[in-house]
């Protein structure tokens, strides 16, 4: 079922006239187990987070240091248009999905709370525009669910979940060309919990299947502050 997704989103990509940049990229992280992420990831750790390979994932886990501080991977990516991963969130961090045009500033943060509604930051110059909910998306539970973001206009962006099109297009003259990426869970300080990454597909590259959940255990952007 989650293969029969991914096709479908590769094929969308592919006929929409929407794959312009590179070649796709994907990481499926099949690769030994150790603290470093590797292929080009950075990684970014609060004191009193780790993030590490395990079985095939990248695994945030720990307990929170600082209020709301992004801990995860970012890249910087090449004019692309399509961005989607695999997570899993069934402890108390928040996921974190976010795209920047570094000239202007301008990004869209995506917010997705375990077992609450999602909410977008639509940001034309890098200032804090507040949080908007997106009405009727939730991630669902003891599960990977797929979430990504697609360029469907020169500055339109569509958010999606689980293979289907969630909140509004988003409008923002602040973002032409996408050239950074982050993966990122936060919380509040005190806060002990794990997120599970898998399957980055840049530009509608190929992919695998997550691993199984039952298998696992339960960057630092600081200048990053949910709400701030």
């Amino acid at each position: 079922m989650r293969l029969t997704i991914f096709v479908s989103l590769v094929v969308m990509l592919i006929f929409s006239g929407l794959i312009f940049a590179l070649d796709p990229f994907t990481d499926d992280f099949e690769r030994a187990d150790g603290d470093d992420v590797g292929n080009g990831w950075e990684e970014g750790e609060d004191e009193g987070i780790s993030i590490s390979i395990q079985d095939g994932e990248v695994i945030i886990q720990g307990t929170q240091d600082t209020d709301w501080e992004r801990n995860g991977i970012g890249r910087d990516v090449d004019d692309i248009s399509s961005f989607y991963f695999d997570y899993m969130s069934n402890d108390s961090f928040n996921m974190h999905m976010r795209i920047d045009d570094t000239s202007s500033g301008g990004y869209i943060d995506v917010y997705a709370p375990p077992g609450g509604s999602f909410s977008f930051a639509n940001s034309p110059d890098g200032g804090w525009p507040g949080w908007t909910a997106i009405e009727g998306s939730q991630s669902l539970a003891d599960q990977h669910n797929t979430l990504g973001i697609e360029k469907v206009g020169t500055n339109s962006y569509q958010v999606n979940l689980n293979g289907a099109d969630i909140g509004p297009v988003l409008e923002n003259p602040g973002i032409t060309v996408i050239d950074r990426i982050l993966l990122a869970p936060d919380s509040a300080a005190g806060t002990a919990g794990s997120i599970h990454i898998d399957n980055v597909i840049i530009d509608g590259g190929a992919v695998s299947s997550p691993v199984e959940p039952e298998s696992k255990l339960s960057v630092k952007w600081g200048e990053i502050k949910k709400g701030i």
